[in-house]
């Protein structure tokens, strides 16, 4: 969903929206991730990146082998 002067782009495997903010007291524009497919790693383990969290560790949740 776009807001005004947001745009949402799809970069391979992810969806990267546009979005104001405040960095060291300076306003400038960053992509964040607002989506992703295919599958994602982390040191070599197929995880599951959750779009937003609480704290960074809830970030990823990784898949129990069965």
């Amino acid at each position: 969903m776009e807001t005004k002067n947001q745009k949402i782009i799809f970069s391979t495997g992810v969806h990267l929206q546009s979005v104001e903010c405040v960095i060291n007291g300076k306003k400038q524009w960053r992509w964040v991730a607002v989506g992703f497919e295919d599958e994602s790693f982390l040191n070599g383990e197929i995880i599951n990146p959750i779009e937003y969290a609480r704290k960074q560790e809830n970030l990823v949740e990784e898949f129990q082998n069965e």
